[in-house]
């Protein structure tokens, strides 16, 4: 009987000592972060195909972290610690948006978490080849190659290597709950004067830094056009504002690919004598407008191509007195305007 007993003694300390290490998250947040616990437990759930976390009080291994982001520079950084407190391994994480340094920064926890399982799985493999057992067996009676070893007692070792988690080198734009950049560009026209046009325009995006909706307004003005009859004399330019709503259908990629829906209003100057409807006064135009854009991003610079289409509610013909035939058509706005363009971007805030 004292034998029997002192047995299953050894058999229940050889099963406590042999259960897989268990996990705990800690991350520090801060205010206006971009990466929270919630977030970093959600990716490592995804990634691994659970949640491999308990409470602190009762984990072997604790997963400590906090955002590390400055100014221009968003960045995390998460370090390994067993039960007393020592460092078993760090990483340190650049990303050039919020979305990206979320994933990254959840895919090196699951790095850690994954990491210390195989260890101690290929310990387990080890020791059942080592007693002839078969390679297969039931997860109770899984072991540690030395019974009672604890996994701190291991000599610390980095995680794998991890994917890409530093996406660039490279300093980003500035992150705040919100970014505001300022440019200029030129576009082409076709359906605003009598033949294609060519604009100058300003640009001021709005932008926050975890959401993929932005806001654009753009301002342009029309080169001048000339016309000539044998009465008339004169050119046509035209004044514009477009303001827009934007949704980023590439979150989380290098490029940016926006769909914007918004609102144009304007107005064709003419400057001449002999036209009809009060002659020189502007003649104002307005409608929806909707756009596809792509933009490139360069640290705090950025650079911007869109195509876009407007449609007038209310069209606009001029017309002309001429010698001995009265009044005669000049042309009508397009029912619907055409545009392309082209801008750079800095952004300032």
């Amino acid at each position: 009987m004292v034998a029997v007993g002192l047995v299953l003694a050894l058999l229940a300390r050889s099963r406590a000592a042999r259960a897989d290490s268990s996990f705990a998250l800690s991350w520090r947040e801060r205010p206006a972060a971009c990466v929270t616990e919630t977030a970093l437990r959600s990716v490592v759930t995804e990634k691994l195909g659970r949640d491999p976390f308990i409470d602190r009080e009762r984990a072997d291994i604790v997963i400590e972290g906090d955002e590390t982001s400055a100014g221009a520079r968003l960045g995390a950084r998460v370090v390994e610690r067993d039960r007393d407190g020592v460092v078993l391994g760090s990483r340190e994480i650049d990303a050039e948006s919020c979305p990206r340094l979320i994933r990254a920064t959840g895919l090196v926890v699951a790095l850690f978490v994954k990491a210390v399982e195989e260890r101690e799985s290929g310990a387990d493999r080890g020791e059942q080849e080592e007693h002839g057992a078969p390679r297969t067996m039931p997860e109770e009676v899984h072991t540690e190659a030395e019974p009672g070893a604890r996994p701190e007692a291991l000599p610390p070792a980095p995680p794998p290597p991890v994917p890409a988690p530093r996406e660039s080198s490279r300093p980003g734009p500035r992150r705040g709950a919100f970014e505001l950049s300022l440019g200029a560009g030129a576009s082409a026209s076709v359906g605003i004067l009598p033949s294609a046009s060519a604009a100058l325009r300003g640009v001021a995006r709005l932008e926050r830094s975890s959401s993929v909706w932005s806001f654009e307004w753009t301002a342009g003005y029309t080169l001048p056009q000339s016309f000539r009859s044998r009465a008339v004399r004169g050119t046509l330019s035209a004044v514009d504002q477009q303001v827009r709503a934007c949704l980023d259908l590439l979150p989380e990629r290098s490029v940016r690919l926006d769909a914007c829906g918004g609102a144009f209003w304007g107005a064709v100057v003419p400057h001449t004598a002999g036209l009809t409807e009060r002659s020189d006064a502007w003649r104002p135009l307005a409608g929806p407008e909707a756009a596809l854009a792509v933009q490139l991003r360069e640290g705090a610079r950025s650079g911007r191509l869109e195509l876009g289409v407007a449609a007038p509610v209310v069209g606009r013909t001029f017309y002309f007195e001429s010698v001995g035939a009265g009044q005669e058509r000049l042309y009508s706005t397009g029912r619907v305007i055409l545009f392309v363009g082209v801008s750079g971007l800095l952004t300032i805030l």
